[in-house]
């Protein structure tokens, strides 16, 4: 038997001699964050980097587009405010993208204008929609500078007119206006329509089915149908209220009266229109007139209209 020189315990040298089935902890691999990313290939590290700089940098350019488009829509708004009767500034965008790019190429997609209740002499209150299409500019005009005799693929026009103001032309009181297929908000627009008012000389609403259209730069509202109507006219019927009643029990008479009424002509060169309007429709309880001009020139005044000039208690204030 061999001899423990070292007088070492049995028990404690038999415990002290390496197991050949135990895994030591220094032969298992690092799987820290730190040890995965110094890993990583360096290509893959730059990839990261140069991806989150072009991203910072198209945001970054982006805004600053965005600022620059703002701007300039403020100082149009601005300058169209201060050579106008309008009682407040109008809404202006401009389209581009970048919209930057056209102080380089001159050329500006859209600029839209949109200025509500203005207050056109012999018509009353409108709202006003002008847009002019591919516009080429100097670059101080693309910045907000005021430009004149622009060239225009397309200066786009529509008026909006309520029920107050096609009623005050027809002299029809509390003229309701609607699309005759479809009367919800969303019905679109229609060439058919419902109008329902009190005409001069009634004392109660008729309901009457018309038709718009245009004709060699002519406007017509004509009605095709008496839906309902007063049974008589105003003054007739003493002590007793005046019934309405479905248009096939109408008079004739009574019935002609009605339609004459509705009937309305509206001379093309009268609408505060640059061309005589190619377009007339129904939506949203209004009457909308369209009218286009294809390559001409355009400057900035053009785009809103010289409403009626507002005497000192309308203009707003402080």
């Amino acid at each position: 038997m061999m001899s423990n020189p070292e007088n070492v315990p049995a028990d404690t040298v038999a415990t002290s001699r390496p197991d050949p089935h135990a895994v030591h902890s220094s032969a298992v691999p690092a799987t820290t964050p730190a040890a995965r990313s110094s890993s990583r290939p360096r290509w893959a590290k730059w990839g990261l980097r140069a991806l989150s700089t072009i991203v910072a940098l198209l945001i970054a350019v982006a805004f600053t587009d965005s600022l620059v488009a703002g701007r300039t829509e403020h100082l149009y708004s601005k300058a169209l405010y201060d050579q106008s009767n309008l009682a407040n500034p109008p809404a202006v965008f401009v389209a581009g993208s970048p919209y930057t790019a056209a102080a380089l190429t001159h050329e500006v997609q859209a600029i839209t204008v949109n200025a509500k209740d203005v207050d056109m002499p012999g018509w009353g209150l409108m709202s006003v929609h002008k847009s002019a299409q591919y516009v080429t500019l100097p670059w101080q005009a693309v910045f907000g500078q005021s430009f004149t005799n622009a060239p225009a693929k397309k200066v786009f026009t529509r008026l909006q007119l309520d029920g107050v103001t096609i009623g005050g032309k027809m002299h029809v009181d509390d003229l309701l206006i609607q699309n005759r297929d479809d009367i919800s908000p969303r019905g679109g627009w229609e060439t058919e329509a419902i109008f329902e008012g009190t005409p001069k000389g009634f004392d109660a609403p008729a309901t009457v089915e018309m038709k718009l259209r245009v004709k060699e730069g002519d406007v017509y509202l004509t009605p095709t149908r008496v839906i309902r109507g007063p049974s008589s006219e105003a003054g007739e019927g003493v002590l007793s209220t005046v019934k309405t009643v479905d248009g096939d029990k109408l008079d004739d008479q009574l019935k002609k009266r009605i339609e004459r009424a509705f009937t309305l002509k509206i001379p093309g060169e009268r609408l505060p229109l640059k061309e005589k309007p190619k377009r007339v429709y129904v939506a949203g309880g209004s009457v909308f007139f369209e009218s286009e001009q294809l390559y001409t020139t355009v400057s900035l005044q053009d785009l809103i209209p010289q409403g009626r000039r507002l005497p000192e208690e309308e203009k707003p204030g402080l």
